[in-house]
């Protein structure tokens, strides 16, 4: 009976354990089906549930337009730029030696030909001593040789003045025997005329002399008279007297032959000896100048040891100023690398200075202002004017832009290398121009520009309405959906904006507003709210602020949005 009683309690037991499992899931069901949320969805459900196919409806995306109006626009836009000294310069050894001095720290300012460090080095400086000891001697030589030239140079003055003497004189001497020859010839001519003379008076004389004795003859016989005689006889002695003055004449002339011959040898000789004065004159003046050349070559040779002796001086002078390194511009001193002490290496960098009294400052720009910008542009750095001095010849394949470089004077040295500074270029001329924000430009990965506008469309159709959480679920009208009691939405875009995008050309800007080309005035463009916009999608403009839209479009099939509209969509 006792071991009944206990399987029997057993067996209630059993029931009782059933029927509160069985209530319990009775009620476990009741509340998931009638108590959970919209959306809500048990585990089995979840985990049968295909995610593959569920989306987001497509709604209405919040933005901000404004339409496209005629600006003026100044045409400059501003752009990132960076400092770069006007030149760097670094200050570095070219003799080995140690350092003794270094006078100026980085941030100091140093002038041109301000030392910067000193080395020593002692044996530089005695080298550049003996270089310009030997230069100075070699300078004496030259003047030295340089004086025995002057001196040769008035000794063959004389001896060509004494040799212009000495052939005139051969002239003179020549012309005095050439005269003396003629009056040799003259004499000679005379003589030989008067002796002519003479056989003429001879045989005159021979004649006379006959016929006196004829007559004396006939006289004596009686055949003549004695006046005859005498006349004949007179006559007679007449030509005895005229050859005796005719021989007298002769002997005189041979004496002047005589001595014409004796003045002709005599002018002969003293030709000859002038001629052999003239040639000792002349070959004195060769000797001369052969002294001058020889004198002259050893002013060159002089001169040529000087240069070398000046120039070998000069490089150990230069090489011996190497021990003081000196600023070649105003700078700033930027780096010191070394302290005093320290010895150096030619080649080692003792400091780097940057001159900054004027600097160059570089800027990246678009290709699109190519055109544009040109060296002369005027363009402003902060509060300082200037302009454009060098625009590199390339545009960067993957940025799509080109650098300029524009010199800015820095008297007060606040631009700094390395700053980052705003560059202001003056782009265009100011004009009206169709213009949006500036914000609205978008660029495209190929380099170009478009915008966002906003297009007005007719919808038509039937609207249909489905589930997000199961979109298999399909309705004609709103409601709630029948698997997760969520509301139905309608499975195609209910507004009448649709996002359109349109590939612009930019141009001038003022930094708010950018000239534009491609679209049309008064066309909505969109300014903000674009991220995530695709052609057609429907959009609706709403107000904006800093943190986003003030409001958002009213969620479809809900509220005063459908109020008037039919199933159509109308």
């Amino acid at each position: 009976m006792a071991q009944e009683f206990t399987n029997k309690r057993r067996r209630i037991s059993a029931l009782v354990a059933l029927a509160l499992v069985i209530a319990a899931f009775l009620l476990v069901r009741w509340i998931v089906t009638t108590k959970r949320p919209p959306g809500a969805m048990t585990v089995i459900e979840a985990q049968a549930m295909d995610v593959t196919t569920m989306r987001a409806p497509e709604g209405v995306q919040p933005v901000a337009a404004e339409p496209a109006e005629e600006r003026d626009l100044a045409g400059v836009e501003e752009f990132p730029g960076t400092v770069v000294a006007w030149n760097d310069e670094e200050v570095v050894a070219r003799i080995p030696g140690r350092v003794v001095q270094m006078p100026v720290y980085p941030g100091d300012k140093v002038k041109s030909g301000q030392l910067l460090a000193r080395l020593e080095a002692d044996e530089f400086a005695a080298q550049a001593a003996e270089g310009a000891g030997k230069a100075r001697a070699a300078g004496l030589n030259v003047t030295v040789a340089e004086a025995e030239v002057q001196r040769l140079m008035a000794a063959r003055s004389r001896a060509s003045a004494e040799a212009e003497a000495a052939e005139l004189a051969v002239r003179r001497a020549q012309a005095e025997l050439e005269s003396a020859g003629a009056s040799v010839a003259q004499a000679q001519k005379s003589l030989d005329a008067t002796k002519a003379r003479l056989g003429e008076a001879e045989a005159n004389l021979r004649y006379l002399r006959a016929a006196a004795q004829r007559e004396r003859q006939l006289y004596e016989k009686g055949a003549s008279s004695l006046d005859e005689v005498q006349l004949a006889e007179s006559k007679a002695e007449q030509a005895a007297q005229n050859v005796e003055a005719i021989k007298a004449e002769i002997i005189a002339k041979e004496q002047d032959v005589a001595r014409a011959r004796a003045q002709r040898e005599a002018a002969s000789a003293s030709a000859e000896e002038t001629r052999r004065k003239a040639q000792a004159a002349a070959e004195a003046v060769r000797e001369a100048d052969r002294a001058v050349q020889k004198a002259k070559a050893t002013v060159e040779a002089a001169k040529a040891e000087r240069s070398a002796s000046q120039s070998g001086a000069a490089t150990t002078r230069i090489i011996s100023g190497y021990r003081e390194l000196r600023a070649l511009d105003q700078a700033v001193v930027t780096e010191r690398l070394v302290s005093p002490g320290t010895l150096v290496q030619p080649g080692q960098t003792l400091m780097r200075l940057k001159v900054i009294d004027r600097v160059r400052v570089q800027f990246d720009l678009p290709e699109r202002l190519l055109e544009s910008v040109r060296v002369g542009t005027p363009v402003r750095v902060g509060a300082r004017d200037a302009k454009v001095t060098s625009v590199f010849g390339a545009v960067d394949p993957e940025t799509r832009t080109f650098r300029c470089e524009a010199a800015v004077e820095n008297p007060d040295h606040s631009l700094l290398p390395g700053q980052f500074v705003t560059v202001a270029v003056q782009t265009a001329p100011q004009g009206k121009r169709l213009a949006v924000r500036q914000e609205a430009i978008q660029e495209s990965p190929d380099g170009g520009y478009y915008v966002w506008v906003v297009e007005e469309v007719q919808v038509s159709g039937k609207v249909d309405y489905t589930c997000t959480m199961h979109p298999e679920v399909h309705e004609p009208e709103p409601g709630d959906c029948p698997i997760c009691k969520m509301p139905l939405v309608p499975s195609q875009q209910l507004g009448t904006l649709r996002a359109k995008r349109k590939t612009v050309r930019v141009g001038p800007t003022d930094g708010r507003y950018t000239a534009v080309e491609g679209i049309s005035p008064g066309e909505q463009v969109i300014y903000r709210g674009f991220e995530g916009l695709s052609d057609g999608l429907a959009v609706e403009i709403v107000p904006w602020d800093e943190a986003g839209p003030k409001e958002l479009p009213k969620p479809p099939g809900g509220g005063d949005s459908m109020e008037g509209m039919d199933h159509a969509g109308h």
